[in-house]
């Protein structure tokens, strides 16, 4: 109850997603859907929010960005569960743990923690044998 909980979307360009692209309606389905989750299983956050990482170049990204909903927290706690990914790579480890935990502590988060991805879990792969019919 006492952490935020950010979940992290990779970004896209807002173009795309003008263009007709599902993205962006998924991931806030997909968020709907855990917070059901964590509600029914009685795990309660403080807020639970959807941003959006890895941003580059000029032109205009989904919103909000992972460092503007960071900015919403100063003096707060919070968990940042990587949402459109399966795997940790280097926008999970470095991008999250590092670059953005230092954003983090210069703007006064109390605490900051970073969630694993599913990774090679047997859940997972059990989950995913299940939806091929293996």
């Amino acid at each position: 109850k006492e952490f935020n909980l950010i979940f992290s979307a990779h970004g896209l360009p807002q173009k795309i997603v003008d263009n007709g692209d599902p993205y962006e309606k998924q991931m806030i389905e997909h968020v709907e859907i855990l917070s059901k989750k964590l509600e029914e299983k009685n795990i309660d956050f403080k807020s639970i929010n959807l941003a959006y990482q890895s941003k580059v170049g000029p032109m205009k990204w989904l919103e909000p960005s992972l460092e503007d909903k960071l900015n919403s927290f100063k003096d707060e706690k919070v968990i940042i569960y990587p949402l459109s990914f399966i795997i940790d790579n280097s926008e999970t480890d470095f991008e999250l743990d590092i670059e953005y935990r230092h954003i983090a502590n210069n703007l006064g988060i109390k605490e900051y923690k970073v969630c694993k991805c599913v990774n090679d879990s047997e859940e997972f792969v059990e989950a995913i044998k299940d939806i091929c019919n293996i």
